[in-house]
């Protein structure tokens, strides 16, 4: 993958990058690219964004989605249907375009026509790389409690091969650049909160399911209920195949099955599939960077320590509104 010309270094710890609207991207997306899709992209029925901050169960989400989608029926020929959750069968637009050009990202569109098209972002909703939405786009945000995502992020910089972060960077240092919130897509807060009351005038409510982590890794089965629910769209799926779609996004079963079969998945999963817990950081965090993290939490996201979701979004439609609102926050 190349690194976009003139790129730069945040500081003496590293975090090489760019910025689009003021916010940090990835060294390896061009600015110009998302100029590009949002001066001619008209999203269509068939789109389904996986819309994350990054660290909080974006490859989790890939897995039980296509799984849904493939289990539900896809041609021979769609890029998921070998159950691939790459680059190629699930890809990141903004990278698409900036590394493969507009032609690699028309062929997959035109690929894909009159199917379910999986897409994931990390944008936050400010930044959406279209020139307009069809109300059928559906969206899918994913969330997890802050001092999880602080944790994954820090080990997962720090591993990433073209970011050049400081091999030495200590946790209670990143705490602090977390709670600042000028790091890669922005602030965290900011970024699941936005998502999470659909600050896109373009996106209806109910266009938006909101999903936390936690609950994808510790109630499968109603995962894929809500999940399937939301975008099969008048198809169901028996007791049998949302038991065999839950397997399928356990941990160590993800692993090894990337591991055997890589197809188009871009990271080596010995090294990037860390630990599959959803409470790690009550280990690895220092109690300096929990009280930190919590002080935002809650000054964000207010008492609850949860973000306020949308009225009128699928999650109250499908009536599991209260599986999303369990707190994580002290």
């Amino acid at each position: 993958m190349r690194i976009i010309e003139n790129a730069l270094l945040q500081d003496d710890r590293g975090f090489l990058h760019l910025r689009f609207r003021g916010r940090m991207l990835a060294p390896f997306i061009d600015p110009q690219a998302i100029e590009s899709l949002a001066a001619t992209w008209d999203t269509d029925e068939n789109d389904i964004f996986i819309c994350s901050h990054q660290k909080v169960g974006t490859h989790l989400t890939k897995k039980f989605v296509v799984e849904i989608l493939r289990t539900l029926g896809l041609s021979e020929g769609h890029p998921c249907a070998s159950g691939d959750i790459g680059v190629d069968s699930v890809p990141w637009p903004e990278v698409m375009v900036s590394q493969k050009g507009i032609e690699k990202f028309e062929n997959f569109r035109n690929q894909t026509a009159g199917q379910p098209r999986v897409w994931y972002i990390h944008c936050p909703i400010e930044d959406l790389p279209f020139r307009s939405i069809h109300p059928g786009t559906r969206f899918i945000h994913v969330y997890r409690d802050p001092r999880g995502a602080a944790v994954s992020q820090y080990f997962f910089y720090k591993k990433h091969p073209l970011l050049q972060v400081d091999p030495d960077l200590d946790m209670d240092t990143y705490a602090q650049m977390f709670v600042g919130g000028d790091l890669y897509f922005g602030d965290y807060h900011h970024h699941t909160l936005g998502w999470a009351q659909a600050a896109d005038p373009r996106i209806n409510p109910e266009q938006l399911l909101v999903m936390q982590f936690e609950n994808l890794v510790q109630d499968k089965l109603k995962s894929v209920k809500i999940l399937s629910e939301f975008l099969a769209q008048g198809q169901s799926l028996t007791h049998d195949q949302t038991v065999a779609i839950a397997r399928s996004t356990e941990f160590n079963t993800m692993k090894q099955g990337i591991q055997k079969n890589p197809g188009s998945f871009h990271f080596d999963p010995n090294t990037f599939f860390r630990s599959g817990k959803t409470d790690d950081w009550k280990e690895l965090l220092p109690d300096s960077a929990v009280e930190i993290i919590d002080r935002k939490t809650k000054m964000a996201w207010g008492p609850s320590g949860q973000p306020e979701i949308v009225q009128g979004s699928a999650n109250s439609l499908l009536g599991d509104s209260k599986m999303i609102a369990t707190k994580t926050a002290a």
